[in-house]
């Protein structure tokens, strides 16, 4: 008999996806969810204890958080949690002024992609950010 078996226990990338806006966390879910398993928080403090309780390979951030910790002060943390420092760290923002991505990723962020983006484009950025450290 030649029946073709899923491998269902593969495991996805684990991601965490740190945005306040309600609607984009619900797109990105549903864009990613069978490409990665993803846990969304809704600020960095939040953040940072799902990073302590989760083993993440990728962190996507959205710069303006609300709560005392921005996109950047949630990355400068998130590194120092153990295991976390060389993990890509994608800015997923709506600041596009000129120099803003060149200050994200002198800040610690690894790489950048404005909102609204296209939807494979985030799936590109993701696959290039995981290959970049394995």
């Amino acid at each position: 008999m030649n029946e073709k078996v899923e491998n269902t226990n593969l495991l996805k990338p684990k991601l965490l996806f740190v945005e306040d806006d309600q609607i984009t966390i619900d797109i990105v879910k549903r864009i990613l969810k069978n490409k990665y398993d993803i846990d969304c928080t809704r600020n960095g403090e939040d953040a940072l204890e799902k990073a302590i309780e989760n083993d993440y390979d990728v962190f996507l951030i959205d710069i303006g958080l609300p709560g005392k910790m921005n996109g950047i002060a949630t990355t400068k943390e998130l590194k120092e949690i153990k295991n976390n420092r060389n993990k890509p760290y994608i800015a997923v923002t709506a600041y596009v002024m000129p120099g803003d991505k060149k200050l994200f990723l002198s800040e610690g962020l690894t790489h950048y992609i404005s909102k609204p983006f296209e939807f494979q484009k985030l799936i590109d950025l993701i696959e290039t950010a995981l290959n970049e450290v394995n």
